[in-house]
């Protein structure tokens, strides 16, 4: 039999490029919140920390983010680095 490793891929959000990407547009966390139907307060997480206090899991977190992105024009290679 046999096995084959199973390669897990995660993704980590490049937060800075959100964040410059925000500003760049001229919109606060709180314009960019409404905007996305999500709170100042995950806008502040998505930019600043790698935690998910304010999302029940990671992958939330990472959907917020894919929503932030897609409202600020960029695409996912831009914000979502892959690691394995």
């Amino acid at each position: 039999m046999m096995l084959h490793k199973k390669i897990k891929i995660d993704q980590r959000i490049l937060r800075e490029v959100l964040c410059a990407a925000r500003q760049e547009q001229g919109l606060s966390q709180e314009v960019l919140a409404k905007a996305v139907c999500l709170s100042k307060w995950h806008i502040k997480e998505l930019e600043e920390a790698d935690t998910f206090l304010t999302f029940y899991s990671m992958a939330i977190k990472i959907q917020a983010a894919k929503r932030v992105g897609q409202h600020l024009g960029l695409s996912q290679d831009q914000y979502l680095e892959y690691i394995e």
